[in-house]
C-alpha cells in the first residue's frame, strides 16, 4: 500500500522546512489539507501524524507493546536519567510499580495545603498594582511547591539555583533537540552541549546531596521523596540513589513547568474575558470567602476546574505525543515500518470542529455540560494516556485548581495596555516565546 497523504518531500531536509516556520501551525494545515493520516518524509525516519481519536488510542492502548517513547522524548533521558517519562520494558514497569501508590489522590491531597500557602504567599508579594509577565510568577510558585511538597526543601539556595539550572535545562536542551539543529553533528555544536553538561551536573549535585540528607535522616517525612525511599518492589527492594534522582529529576523539570504553563495560560484566558473571570471570582467567593481552599473544596469548584480544563484544550503544555514502532504494523489501515515515528498532536485534536463547537474560542463553560462523557476517549489528552498516561495527573489538576482559585480570590487580571501578543512554540513544553504579560490588581 502507498503511504498515507502529506506535503512533498524537499532533498535532503525532507519535511523540516514545512515544520521549521510554524511547527504547530503546520500541523493544523496538514490535518486540514490531507486528512487524519498524514505522512512526513524526514531525513532519518518517516514520521506520521495521527489527528482522530480512535487512532490515537489504537496506539496509546493498543499497540501499547508494540511501540517506544519517540526520538525526542527519548533525548530528555540525557536531562531526567531514566525515570517514568523516558525509561522502557521492565525497567519502566518497575518504577512504575513502585511509584504510583505515591501519586494516588489520597496521598496527593495531604499536599493542598503547602500548594494554598505557596499561592497566597505569592499573592501576598504582589503590589497593589502591576504589569508582569504571570508566567515567571507561576514558574516561580510550582518551583517552591515541588521543592517542599517533592524534595521536602525550600531554602532559598534551592530554589534560586534550581530556577536557574531549569530554565538552562528546557531552554538550551530544546534549542538542540526540537530545531534543525539535532541534525547537527554534536562535536560541530560541542560548546551549547558543555552548557547542557555543566547544567546537568549542578542538577545532580543538589538532586544528589537531598537524596543522601533523607537516607540518613530515615525518610519518615511526607514529602514524594520520603515516599518513594521507603517504597518497595515485589521482592522487597528499594530504589537506588541514580534511580531516585532519575525520577525526581523527571517529577521536578516535567512537572513544574507543566502547571505553571497551564496556570498563566489560564490567567491570560481570564484577562481576555472578563465576564468568564466575574463568574470564577463568584464561584470563588461562594465556595470560600476569606478562608485559605483546601483539598475537600475542589469538587465544588467547578467553574475553576472547567476554566483550567479548557486552558489545557487550548494551550496544552504537552503539546504532542510521540511514539517510535519497535516492529512494522498497520496503524490507522496503513503499513508503518519498524523505527517509524508516530505523532500524536493534542495541539490539533483538541482544535478539531468535529468535537468541540467553536473550538478557537476560550468557552469554559463547555465542560459544565457532561463534555468531557461525550467526547471520544483521546478528543481531550492533556497528560497523554493509556498504561503511561502521565503518573503525576491528579497533582496537577490539584494543584492547578487550587492556585487558580487562590490567586482569583487575591488578584484580578486584564490585558496589558498596549496589548500582549501570546505567542506559544514548541519547545519541550508549549512555552510562551516572550512571556505572558497581564496587568494584574489586588482584589478590594
Amino acid at each position: 500500500m502507498p503511504f498515507p497523504p502529506g506535503p512533498p518531500a524537499f532533498p535532503v531536509l525532507g519535511a523540516v522546512p514545512w515544520l521549521a516556520a510554524d511547527f504547530l501551525g503546520a500541523l493544523v494545515r496538514f490535518r486540514e489539507r490531507y486528512g487524519d493520516v498524514v505522512h512526513l518524509h524526514m531525513p532519518h525516519a518517516d514520521v506520521y501524524v495521527l489527528s482522530h481519536p480512535d487512532d490515537i488510542g489504537a496506539v496509546l492502548v493498543g499497540e501499547h507493546a508494540h511501540v517506544m517513547k519517540d526520538v525526542i522524548t527519548r533525548m530528555l533521558g540525557r536531562v531526567v536519567g531514566q525515570g517514568l517519562l523516558t525509561s522502557e520494558g521492565e525497567t519502566w514497569k518497575r518504577q512504575r510499580r513502585i511509584a504510583a501508590p505515591s501519586f494516588q489522590p489520597r496521598h496527593i491531597a495531604r499536599y493542598a495545603e503547602a500548594m494554598v500557602r505557596h499561592t497566597r504567599a505569592l499573592a501576598e508579594r504582589l503590589p497593589a498594582t502591576s504589569t508582569r509577565d504571570v508566567h515567571v510568577d507561576m514558574m516561580r510558585t510550582t518551583l517552591e511547591i515541588v521543592l517542599d511538597t517533592m524534595l521536602g526543601a525550600d531554602t532559598e539556595r534551592d530554589l534560586d539555583t534550581m530556577r536557574e539550572l531549569v530554565d538552562e535545562l528546557l531552554t538550551t536542551h530544546a534549542h538542540e533537540v526540537v530545531t534543525w539543529r539535532r541534525l547537527v553533528p554534536r562535536r560541530l555544536r560541542a560548546r551549547a552541549h558543555a552548557r547542557i553538561d555543566d547544567a546537568i551536573a549542578r542538577l545532580d549535585a543538589i538532586l544528589y546531596e537531598l537524596i543522601g540528607a533523607r537516607r540518613q535522616a530515615g525518610a519518615d517525612g511526607d514529602a514524594l521523596l520520603d515516599r518513594l525511599l521507603r517504597a518497595r518492589d515485589d521482592d522487597g527492594q528499594g530504589m537506588s540513589d541514580q534511580q531516585l534522582r532519575d525520577e525526581v529529576a523527571t517529577v521536578f523539570l516535567a512537572g513544574h513547568e507543566t502547571t505553571a504553563l497551564a496556570l498563566s495560560y489560564a490567567l491570560h484566558l481570564l484577562a481576555s474575558d472578563p465576564w468568564v473571570a466575574r463568574h470564577v471570582v463568584r464561584e470563588v467567593d461562594e465556595v470560600l470567602g476569606d478562608r485559605p481552599a483546601t483539598a475537600e473544596d475542589v469538587p465544588r469548584l467547578r467553574l475553576v476546574d472547567a476554566v483550567l480544563r479548557e486552558s489545557m484544550r487550548l494551550y496544552p503544555p504537552a503539546y504532542v505525543v510521540g511514539r517510535e514502532l519497535l516492529e512494522d504494523r498497520v496503524i490507522a489501515g496503513f503499513p508503518m515500518a519498524r523505527g517509524s515515528q508516530v505523532l500524536m498532536p493534542q495541539w490539533v485534536v483538541h482544535r478539531d470542529v468535529r468535537w468541540y463547537e467553536a473550538p478557537e474560542r476560550f468557552l469554559p463553560f463547555r465542560w459544565l455540560d457532561g463534555l468531557a462523557e461525550r467526547l471520544p476517549r483521546f478528543a481531550y489528552f492533556p497528560f497523554g494516556g493509556g498504561p503511561r498516561i502521565c503518573v503525576g495527573n491528579h497533582f496537577a489538576m490539584l494543584e492547578g485548581v487550587l492556585m487558580l482559585a487562590t490567586l482569583m480570590q487575591t488578584i484580578e487580571v486584564r490585558p496589558r495596555v498596549p496589548a500582549h501578543v501570546l505567542r506559544p512554540r514548541n519547545s519541550v513544553t508549549l512555552r510562551p516565546t516572550t512571556g505572558v504579560w497581564l496587568e494584574v490588581r489586588r482584589r478590594e
